[in-house]
């Protein structure tokens, strides 16, 4: 019998160092974000937070106190009943830098009109406005822009 050692390779993907934000009021539109997102990257679970200044309480305490490592990536709804996505732009630009540069926004809305199209590609806080739904294309498709795929070292195995 002819008997090869085993090697095993421990890598820290790309994956690990991403985490995913959903800002929106819609369970419904969450859970859809949520599944989009584990479809795209090999299983990465998206925090869903449903109140937009429960969101910011989390990056105030999470995030100033040790900021960390990985890279975040945060979809927002304008049209939120408590605060809407550009009052919760104004209040996310007053965090401190060592926050906002760890976090990339892209406004997630049903939306299409031009004007707040428009005014997300001005604000220079926003990445991008993508159109609801989010689905596994759309989120793949913005991962390889930003050259955050977390599923790029399984597909060059």
């Amino acid at each position: 019998m002819n008997s090869r050692p085993v090697s095993f390779i421990i890598m820290e993907t790309q994956n690990d160092l991403l985490n995913f934000i959903i800002i929106d009021d819609d369970p419904i539109n969450n859970l859809a974000c949520r599944a989009a997102i584990k479809s795209a990257t090999g299983g990465k679970i998206a925090k869903c937070f449903n109140n937009p200044v429960e969101s910011l309480n989390y990056f105030e305490k999470e995030y100033a106190l040790s900021i960390p490592s990985h890279q975040t990536i945060i979809f927002l709804d304008l049209n939120m009943p408590e605060m809407n996505g550009w009052e919760w732009l104004e209040k996310f630009s007053n965090m401190p830098e060592k926050i906002k540069e760890r976090i990339t926004i892209y406004i997630l809305s049903s939306s299409v009109n031009p004007t707040d199209i428009d005014q997300a590609h001005a604000n220079t806080l926003v990445k991008d406005y993508i159109i609801k739904p989010l689905t596994k294309a759309k989120v793949q498709d913005l991962l390889h822009e930003t050259n955050t795929n977390p599923m790029a070292e399984l597909n060059t195995i």
